[in-house]
């Protein structure tokens, strides 16, 4: 439960830096997370395309959809794995973890632990 909250709240971060960013600025942003991957082109726009549509986890948040936000996680998690080998999905989960370092997500967490007292 506790590693679920903790990569929603990282995907709710990136979420948040597609929010605060034009479509060039966010392609940056979120290519810190792939950078050392070595993708070809056509790999890349996949997993830009995944991440971008971590946008839609604010959608079902505001909806009041909150059971489907793991799943909608989840579901994208495989995707990813589906581009990306087992080493890049190794390497993947280690940068996202790197950038998360430092990073307040305590709003994030409260939030999710209230839902999930409230489901369970």
């Amino acid at each position: 439960m506790k590693k679920l909250i903790l990569i929603a709240a990282v995907i709710s971060g990136i979420n948040g830096l597609a929010f605060a960013t034009d479509g060039a600025a966010h392609s940056s942003g979120a290519n810190r997370f792939v950078a050392n991957l070595n993708l070809d082109e056509v790999r890349a726009v996949q997993v830009e395309e995944i991440l971008n549509s971590y946008k839609q986890i604010k959608n079902l948040a505001m909806s009041g959809d909150f059971e489907q936000i793991p799943v909608f996680i989840r579901d994208k998690e495989i995707e990813l794995e589906q581009v990306l080998t087992e080493e890049e999905m190794t390497q993947f989960k280690q940068n996202v973890g790197q950038w998360a370092q430092g990073k307040d997500f305590s709003k994030y967490k409260k939030f999710a632990g209230k839902y999930f007292e409230k489901a369970h």
